[in-house]
């Protein structure tokens, strides 16, 4: 299966903000969307990604700062690795282990097309067992 047809069946809902915006917007957004990731977007380009794991590490950087004060921009994780629509899942989920990342942003030449966490790909392989299982 490709990254493409898993996308299609969760849909492409793009949950983001701005880097502008503070880690304590951020956390709402999570919270009230009930979301683990944000992907902090700049004229509607690709600039990071925010997750728990982010609000973690700026409780270590900033201790006793205000969480309404600071830019999310400061605290993203910016290095991101990204798959393409036509990458095969098996691919993209060892990748995601690898890398020891749970969420991935997916584009088609440049352009953001969504964002898959591995729960979405483990599902999808939870799935696939499951049906092979009844045939």
């Amino acid at each position: 299966m490709l990254v493409r047809e898993l996308l299609e069946k969760k849909g492409r809902l793009i949950h983001s903000i701005s880097g502008e915006q503070s880690v304590a917007e951020a956390i709402r957004s999570l919270t009230e969307k009930r979301i683990s990731a944000l992907l902090i977007l700049d004229d509607d380009r690709l600039q990071g990604i925010f997750t728990e794991r982010d609000v973690l590490r700026c409780t270590v950087k900033f201790p006793d700062q205000d969480f309404a004060a600071i830019p999310v921009r400061d605290v993203m994780s910016t290095k991101l690795i990204v798959a393409e629509l036509g990458d095969e899942l098996a691919a993209t989920m060892s990748m995601m282990i690898q890398a020891d990342i749970r969420h991935l942003p997916v584009i088609d030449q440049g352009r953001l097309m969504g964002l898959l966490s591995i729960r979405d790909l483990v599902q999808q392989v939870v799935r696939s067992i499951t049906a092979e299982l009844h045939y």
